[in-house]
This record gives structure tokens, sequence and C-alpha cells, in this order.
């Protein structure tokens, strides 16, 4: 990935020439009860786009795909119900191996085709089974598939499966399943990595690109298909959301304060508080999914003894990290899931901070004696651990050297080094990276088998030593009954906590600075801005 770097330029050299008409959008903030029409929003990210074909899953891709792409099913983002988008309706069969979904009529893309269920049909046919012609993978969250029907006179789609999917329902409301063009699905590799060439139905298309810095999105006219539940209907109020990735902080929260832009992903800790002062609202979102985690990979040296994997999570205080580091926006983490996910359960018991329970442990598997810099050493080596630089989390550094120092108090060493964007998922994954942080909001359990299932990401690196982990991990998969699947996923959290696979760390906190002229902005069950129903304060008043 190629950043667009802004060091060494000043805020306004640096975004001058994208900026130009909208710092005027800022000033008038005199209606704040009428809703308005018009105005251009300049949104800062923290990373550059990657590539935008749809089963590619990069974070930073989500804020575009989610203005541009629909989905079958929506998940709401204020009481997380799945409910009626581009499917009006759907049933599910009793055994969980059938789905018929009913299309909503009149949606069309951006470039005038219509949305029918052979459409549908062939999105759904592209992600269970990718391209493998065009070097297209299937979406790795996908079912298998028995067979897809599609009949246009009742406008509905059945989808048969060999063997109940309890995720199916809840993986159809993410951007990597939104529903896409004929003339996208039919585009080579490289063009459909092109994010001009991402064809939806959302309120929003991409009008233009200058490849690593900027996009502009430009509101579809006549786009009336909101999901069930969203407060606004009809077409957006915006006429254009440009983005911009800033890889600098301080660049951000400048064009921010400058009026030069008007909204921010992510801000250093510090300037939260700055922002909030002069009136700006910060917004420190914790959604629903997976907590930030330390996982422990099981290749590298002394980690496959489980009374230093332990010593790891005891040897780490949450409270200081969030008392030296962060704001009132984070909270720590008490389990791998977050508060609001199905099968959440507080393991404060295991979760905490016990220095002496950390030195026992390490006494205990041998690690007695310390070398001359307070290191514990064994059979003349230093109880040492590798980790790389998270390149997602702007706070990652200072996270990890105060987790170093913390981890220093008890007698382990952890080494942090430093990699780039392009580099990071090969590097963190190496045979001697002991720790590599994860976490992600997600609408389903389904992401913890993504991740940890042998199979699949093995991001454990167990190669199925520990089967207990793959049997829990199908067992959620195929578990139709949601409090008897709501109860595997609680085992599964309790296994890996237990037998520290992992450390959880935080709860995941994503911070976005709003420019008060931008009113009516949502957040998607995602975290990422929604901009569909967001209107600027000096706009044209709606009729």
């Amino acid at each position: 990935m190629i950043a667009y770097r802004f060091a060494r330029l000043s805020v306004a050299a640096a975004l001058a020439v994208t900026l130009l008409g909208s710092c005027a959008a800022q000033t008038d903030r005199t209606r704040p009860e009428s809703v308005s029409r018009g105005g251009d929003l300049v949104y800062l990210d923290a990373e550059a786009l990657a590539s935008m074909q749809m089963q590619v899953g990069y974070w930073q891709n989500s804020l575009v795909r989610d203005q541009v792409v629909d989905r079958l099913v929506y998940q709401d983002p204020k009481t997380y119900r799945f409910v009626p988008w581009l499917a009006e309706k759907w049933t599910t069969s009793p055994d969980g191996r059938e789905y018929v979904f009913t299309i909503r009529p009149g949606v069309t893309f951006s470039n005038g085709q219509p949305l029918d269920a052979q459409s549908v049909k062939r999105n759904l046919e592209w992600q269970a089974n990718g391209d493998k012609a065009n070097g297209i993978i299937a979406n790795p969250i996908f079912p298998k598939v028995t067979s897809i029907v599609a009949d246009n006179a009742t406008r509905t789609v059945r989808v048969s499966l060999p063997e109940p999917y309890a995720p199916f329902i809840p993986l159809l409301s993410v951007n990597t399943t939104g529903l896409v063009a004929d003339a996208t699905i039919a585009a080579s590799k490289e063009e459909q990595s092109v994010p001009t060439n991402m064809i939806g139905t959302g309120p929003f298309y991409v009008e233009s690109e200058v490849p690593d810095k900027k996009v502009v999105l430009r509101k579809r006219r006549g786009y009336d298909w909101a999901p069930a539940t969203s407060p606004h209907r009809g077409e957006a109020y915006l006429n254009t959301v440009t983005v911009i990735p800033v890889t600098e902080d301080s660049v951000r929260v400048g064009a921010l304060r400058a009026h030069q832009a008007d909204v921010i992903r992510y801000t250093q800790p510090p300037d939260e508080k700055l922002l909030s002062q002069e009136g700006f609202d910060v917004r420190g979102l914790r959604k629903a999914g997976l907590t930030n985690t330390l996982d422990i990979r099981q290749t590298a040296p002394f980690v496959q003894d489980i009374n230093v994997r332990r010593a790891i999570g005891f040897g780490i205080d949450r409270d200081e990290l969030i008392s030296t580091l962060y704001t009132d926006n984070w909270k720590p983490a008490t389990s791998i899931l977050t508060p609001q996910f199905p099968g959440f359960k507080d393991r404060s018991d295991a979760v905490r901070f016990d220095p002496r329970e950390s030195a026992r442990l390490l006494d205990a598997s041998g690690w007695t004696r310390r070398d001359g810099a307070g290191y514990r050493v064994k059979d003349g080596k230093r109880l040492s651990l590798l980790i790389y630089v998270d390149v997602y989390d702007h706070t990652a550094r200072p996270l990890y050297e105060l987790i170093q120092r913390q981890l220093r108090r008890v007698g382990i060493d952890l080494v942090v080094r430093q990699t780039d964007f392009a580099n990071y998922p090969t590097a963190s994954i190496a045979d001697d990276v002991a720790l590599r942080r994860n976490g992600w909001p997600t609408p389903d359990a389904v992401r913890l088998w993504q991740n940890y299932g042998s199979s699949k990401g093995d991001l454990y690196a167990l190669s199925g030593a520990d089967p207990e982990i793959d049997r829990l991990l199908r067992a959620q998969l195929v578990e139709v009954d949601p409090v008897k699947r709501n109860d595997l996923v609680e085992q599964y959290a309790d296994y890996v906590i237990d037998n520290a696979y992992t450390v959880p760390l935080l709860q995941d906190t994503q911070i976005f600075g709003v420019a008060p002229a931008v009113r009516g902005l949502d957040n998607a069950v995602n975290g990422v801005p929604w901009f569909y129903g967001a209107w600027m304060g000096s706009a044209q008043p709606v009729d």
C-alpha cells in the first residue's frame, strides 16, 4: 500500500487544491433544527485505500465501500438487529439449510442496470465460488452452496446449503458481500481493484480517483431504497464526499481545526481533549465484535509453556494503559468479545493485572534467574518475545512501548520492531513472532472461525495441534439455535482465555472528529461514518 504523505507540507499547502470550495461550508451554524441539501464534505482517513476488489476485506476500504454498495440485509447500528434492505423479506427453513429472499423492486445500480433476482444470484454465486479464471477468490466467510435459483417473476432467490450455516444472514450485512453490477463482476481482477469500477446500488458512487491521493463520491440521483430502519429516505443530502488519505495524525487534526476538513478518523488521545474543548464532536465508538487482543503465536520460542502465556497476561496493567495513553473513550477488555456481542461473559477473573501471579508462574516454569538487565533467563536464554508494531493502529507504538515496560517489571523482554504497510502482513506472522495484535468489529462469531480455525487464519499458529479450538468453532457455525450457539461462543472464549492463547487488551475503539457544521452524521454498525443522512449546516434548506 502506498500512503499519501503530507509530511514537511503545511496543512494549507497540502490540502488547498482538494479542499477548495469546502471551507466556506464550515461557518454557518444558524439552522441546527433544519435539514439542508447540498454541500461537499471532506473526510480525512488515516490510511490509503488498498485493492477495492469486493472479496478483499481491507479495513481501510470500509468507508468508501459502505457508501457505494448496499446489501441484502442491514444490521441496525443501534439495536444490532438484522432488518430488510435490498431483500425486502426472507425466510429460513427450520433445518437452516434453505433461504428464500424476496428482492426489493425498483432498485438500480449506478450504471443504470436494474437489480433483479438474476443479478442477486450472480452476486451470490460469485461470492460463493469466486472466479478462478479471473483470479478472484471466493469470499472466505461465505458458505458452500448446493444451488441458487432465481425467479425474476416472483422476485425471489432461493439459496440451498449442504449443511446449516448460522452466520449466513449476518454475513449478508457486511460490505464485502455488497451487491455489484454485472460490469464489475465481469471486469478483470486489476480493473476490479480500481474504486471507479466498483458499481453498486448505494446512495453514492465513485465519481473519480487520484490514486493514493483522493476519491470523490457523488450522490446517486433517484436513490430511494434505504434500509428498513433508516431515519432518512430518498437521496443523500450531500452532493459529494471527498476521501483523502492523510497518514500524519497532526495534519488531520490541523486540517479539521483549520476548517479544511469536515470529518477525520483517528487522532492521538491528547488531541481528543483539544478538539472537544474547541467544540468538535469527538466520537469514541466501541462497536460489537472482537476486542483488541494480543494473540500468542505458538511457533515462537517459549510460549508453548502455558505458564509463560499466562504470565504475559497477568503482567499487563490495562488500567495503566488507559490512564497513561488514552481517554475516557477507551475501556479495558474483560474478554475476547465486547459486552454487546452474543456469547460475551465478563472474565475479569482471568483478564486482570496480577504481577505476583505472573512472577509465581514464571518461577514455577524455571525462569527464576535474572540477567544484568533484569530479564529472566533459563538454560542460558533470555525470556524474550518479539512483536511488530501494528501498522493499522496509530496508537500502537506508544501502546507496545508501555506494555514493554510493564512486562520488564516481571522479567519478560518484549522486543518491539517496526515495519511498513507492505511488509506487515508477512512480518507479523513469521515463526519467531510471539505476539500479534488483533481485534475487529463484526456482526457475527464467524470472524472467530475465519481468524483462528486451523484451515483458515490459524492466528494462534497451532496448525491443528489443539483440536478443541476447531471443534468449538465448527460447532457454533452449524448450530441454528441462537441460545445454544451463544453458549458455544462463550465456551470458545472461556477456552482460549483459560489456555492463554490470547491476551485481551482493550475494547475496540474508533475515534472520529466531526466539525460542528456537519449534521445528521451516523456511524454504521462497523463504526465507520455513513454519510447517507449527513448534511452541512450552511447548505440549502430542503423544500
